[in-house]
């Protein structure tokens, strides 16, 4: 009886400590992530497709036309007047992050928190669906996110009822996970021209571009991509003191190599005097959710650089921990204490 009971408590141990975050999953029905997410007719009906740019769905590997009509970021870097593509206050410094959230999110999160800085984290609904509790994580911490579609597809590349499905689908996932309804939207790969901004203007949301790229995503593929780069970049970017208005970075951190140097990154800003902040609030944004939620500025507390951060070539495009619940204790601690409580319990029993 007793080997049956170890046995039990055994089982129970590795059960709790291979099912991570299950109570965190989300409840709806979702498409595969991944890939673009079919329309539904009631969202798609939301658009007024008559009041639209005339913009052509442009397949991806199109060249650019040769007069920028239609205000192609990816293009030209166009931007409107409605859109965000830096901070308007100098010396202040919108940190950015995409493609998350994933595990390599709670370094840079970590990083975020001990310094009392606050960021945006445009999201993909995929990672949404798959780490719900860590966008919870960002939230609960101050920090702003934003809508970056379902499946990172190049949005002139898709017709207006596929560039509402991506939208709305994340839009599902996060109010889901957080409650919460982003008014930010940010376009992979900064892919976006007029038709794009009417779509996306009509179901509620600011466009977010950059105006300092690390090209940090390149390290996820490139082998000869130098991770020195990124710190090279910001330690070049923030020499700039002649700039009349603050500015806005890119940086990744779905990626293991990519958010391996957003600590370093944080501490040459910070250093060099500049104030990080969210886009939302360095813009004056008082509302970045469809919610009644403020958000916070940075508290701001001394850093000193914890890397030595090489200069980057002018021009140059230049182990993960377990997830964090709101308490401070790991899922995989709290279930391995559970496991460890069932098999006591049952030991006793016997």
């Amino acid at each position: 009886m007793y080997k049956l009971f170890s046995a039990i408590s055994i089982f129970l141990l590795l059960l709790s400590t291979t099912t991570l975050n299950v109570e965190a999953q989300l409840k709806g029905k979702y498409p595969p992530v991944d890939t673009p997410p079919p329309p539904v007719a009631a969202w798609t009906a939301l658009v007024d497709q008559s009041k639209l740019p005339k913009a052509p769905v442009r397949p991806i590997g199109t060249p650019c036309a040769p007069t920028d009509e239609f205000c192609v970021w990816s293009c030209t870097t166009c931007v409107r007047d409605t859109d965000f593509d830096f901070c308007p206050k100098k010396g202040d410094w919108a940190l950015t992050y995409d493609d998350g959230p994933t595990n390599n999110t709670l370094r840079v999160l970590k990083a975020l928190n001990d310094r009392g800085l606050k960021a945006t984290f445009f999201v993909i609904g995929s990672r949404v669906f798959e780490n719900p509790q860590i966008l919870k994580q960002i939230v609960d911490s101050g920090h702003q996110i934003g809508v970056h579609t379902w499946s990172h597809t190049a949005l002139t590349s898709q017709t207006t009822e596929e560039i509402i499905a991506e939208t709305k689908w994340t839009e599902m996932a996060i109010k889901e996970a957080v409650n919460l309804t982003p008014k930010w939207f940010r376009a992979p790969q900064g892919d976006a021209d007029d038709r794009v901004r009417g779509i996306l203007s009509q179901l509620g949301y600011k466009m977010a571009f950059w105006n300092h790229d690390t090209f940090d995503w390149e390290s996820n593929s490139d082998q000869t991509y130098d991770l020195n780069w990124i710190t090279g970049n910001f330690s070049m970017w923030v020499q700039n003191k002649t700039a009349t208005t603050g500015f806005a970075s890119l940086e990744h951190d779905a990626f293991d190599k990519s958010s391996s140097k957003a600590e370093a990154a944080m501490d040459i800003v910070v250093n060099a005097k500049f104030a990080p902040q969210s886009a939302a609030v360095c813009s004056g944004d008082k509302q970045p959710y469809v919610e009644n939620v403020t958000l916070p500025p940075s508290n701001i507390k001394g850093q000193e650089p914890t890397a030595k951060t090489p200069n980057a070539p002018n021009g140059k495009s230049p182990s993960t921990p377990p997830a964090i619940s709101a308490s401070g204790a790991s899922s995989v601690e709290k279930n391995l204490l559970l496991g460890i409580v069932c098999g006591l319990i049952m030991m006793i029993l016997v």
